[in-house]
């Protein structure tokens, strides 16, 4: 499944064997003075994971959102069974670029109980939620204690309706919403001051009675007739993913291209305020349809952007944080982002003088990442939609923490497959879990071979049928569940 609209100007199987290769045999240099990214599997066999978070509420779990309308728990190391929220039965998740996007905390949560999440209903509509955890267990949300604060309805195109949301250090909800966007297909939403799509929203949420939310006084645009009082800052196509660095309350948006280039925006707390990003008239630094635009100086542009293509670029910008953790003291300060089509990560830093600093790592980042999220200190995650979860890590000398140690405590031995480059028609899977089938997918989700397991462990020999060269998909169930990206040669 694609979960962003890009439009792809190449093939995705040549950019995905492309970045394989690289990512297998290729070395990457990097300055000495960069720190290395590390992906470290904590949990998997989740259903397509969007986002992680914390709530802030000193319990140190992780709260995961599936795009299909649930909330998991990843509590002591282990993920709960049982989901927090659970709201399928309101989402449009069977539909493409529909479905659970984002939850949000307050800071006061830990006394009220209250949260936030951002979905679309089945009428294709973009829904901003309050719930409440249940008193007696925190746990467990109470599906029925649900509010509407505010409901978008689909507008004209019926592109995804994106939504990622955080609170700032002024406890106002800040809500992302996607313009609506198909490729090929262009809309004035993130223009059009009267629309809320393509924006950044910056709501009061601290009220009781409907509906839920009040204007700020001082957003920028509540007196102009002209633009809506709830917007914060507007011209976004998909910044799918965005975040506040938690030490300085800049703002990061990385917000996915569409023709050639994606970008990430940097604002500081004061400049985010009426800021205009650029969409439609501009992608990246670049003109895309600029008539009817105001002047270049009206508009706010990227510190960084890459190219459309495997080498030194991707597709799809997943936006991350500013690492602020202290687990890894050579990562402290770097922003880290990366690209859910080609795999490659950055690691950005304002250079003291106006600049920032870019470093590229084109191996060790786990396939099909969408999206990042922080614990309560400041430790890295992120989880990718086949169903991992990852903590972020780096070189250097490492201080383990309390999460580290839960984690290291509860997590067993993983299984594997190997090797991922495949070059003789066979593979191994080293299952130190009982499974009860095997599958081969291509990448198009066609399944081409099934076999039985029945919870056998240790080494088997898969042997592989004669297949085109290109991506395939080795999916492991039973009691638990693994997916493993391969890609044949010949």
């Amino acid at each position: 499944m694609k979960l962003f609209y890009t439009k792809f100007v190449q093939s995705p199987h040549t950019r995905l064997a492309f970045f394989f290769f690289c990512a297998m045999l290729c070395t990457n240099i990097l300055s000495n003075a960069q720190p290395q990214l590390s992906y470290n599997m904590i949990a998997q066999g989740l259903a397509k994971p969007v986002s992680i978070t914390n709530a802030g509420d000193g319990s140190g779990r992780l709260f995961i959102v599936e795009q299909a309308g649930t909330v998991k728990i990843l509590k002591n190391g282990s993920v709960l069974n049982t989901p927090f929220l659970d709201i399928k039965n309101l989402t449009n998740a069977g539909a493409e670029y529909k479905g659970l996007f984002s939850i949000a905390f307050p800071a006061d949560y830990n006394t009220k109980g209250m949260f936030f999440v951002f979905y679309t209903d089945k009428n294709g509509a973009s829904i901003l939620a309050r719930f409440k955890t249940n008193k007696s267990n925190p746990d467990l949300a109470v599906v029925s204690s649900r509010v509407e604060v505010l409901s978008i309805s689909s507008e004209a195109g019926n592109g995804p309706h994106f939504g990622d949301m955080h609170f700032g250090k002024d406890g106002y909800l800040y809500v992302m919403i996607s313009d609506v966007s198909r490729p090929g297909v262009l809309n004035n939403f993130a223009q059009n001051g009267q629309s809320l799509a393509g924006k950044i929203l910056r709501l009061n949420i601290q009220v009781a009675n409907a509906p839920y939310y009040r204007i700020p006084a001082d957003n920028p645009f509540v007196n102009n007739p002209l633009v809506r009082g709830e917007i914060w800052s507007l011209g976004l196509r998909n910044a799918w993913h965005w975040s506040f660095d938690r030490q300085t309350g800049d703002a990061w948006i990385a917000d996915v291209g569409e023709a050639d280039w994606e970008e990430v925006n940097f604002t500081s707390a004061a400049q985010a305020k009426g800021a205009n990003y650029g969409w439609h008239c501009y992608e990246g630094n670049a003109d895309f349809n600029t008539t009817g635009c105001d002047n270049k100086s009206s508009y706010t542009f990227p510190v960084f952007t890459y190219p459309h293509n495997a080498s030194n670029g991707g597709s799809a910008v997943i936006g991350g944080y500013v690492y602020r953790g202290n687990a890894y003291p050579a990562l402290q300060g770097y922003y880290i982002c990366s690209d859910y089509v080609s795999s490659n990560a950055w690691k950005l830093k304002p250079n003291g003088s106006g600049g920032i600093t870019v470093d590229m790592q084109s191996s060790g980042v786990p396939s099909a990442i969408v999206g990042y999220g922080e614990d309560e200190s400041g430790e890295l995650y992120a989880v990718s939609i086949s169903g991992s979860v990852y903590r972020v890590q780096a070189t250097g000398s490492a201080i383990t923490s309390a999460t580290d140690a839960a984690i290291s405590a509860s997590k067993k031995s993983m299984s594997s497959v190997y090797p991922t480059l495949v070059d003789n028609s066979t593979i191994t899977l080293d299952l130190k879990e009982a499974y009860q089938t095997v599958r081969l997918i291509d990448i198009h989700g066609h399944e081409i071979i099934r076999k039985t397991l029945n919870s056998q462990t240790g080494k088997v020999t898969m042997h592989l049928p004669s297949l085109q060269a290109g991506m395939y998909i080795i999916e492991l169930t039973g009691a638990s569940f693994l997916n493993q990206k391969i890609y044949i040669t010949k």
